[in-house]
């Protein structure tokens, strides 16, 4: 088996609305996304990670074909701080092989 050294895409319209954080996210079909880390302010703040019943942590439920089944998950994460101005929050994807996005 090859391991695939390519990052997966970067999430995309990170925002927050109402006291969620909310990002969007292209499926990485070489590797698989096997979930997100959230920042705020430069620190770890979550870790939302997959599963699948074929014991690879899977957060886009790819199946035995590169297309992804939908609908995808949701991709969002209630924060305590609905004010948080100021507040810098990154969404960084990880795939199945532990690359991370930009």
């Amino acid at each position: 088996a090859v391991e695939d050294p390519t990052p997966p895409p970067a999430p995309t319209n990170v925002r927050v609305e109402d006291g969620v954080l909310r990002w969007e996210a292209t499926a990485d079909l070489e590797s698989g996304l096997a979930g997100f880390e959230i920042t705020r302010d430069g620190q770890l703040h979550a870790e939302l990670k997959g599963s699948n019943p074929f014991g690879r942590p899977l957060f886009q439920n790819l199946q035995y074909s590169d297309t992804p089944p939908q609908p995808l998950r949701r991709m969002e994460l209630r924060i305590d701080d609905v004010d948080g101005v100021g507040v810098e929050w990154r969404v960084i994807a990880v795939n199945t092989v532990g690359a991370k996005s930009e």
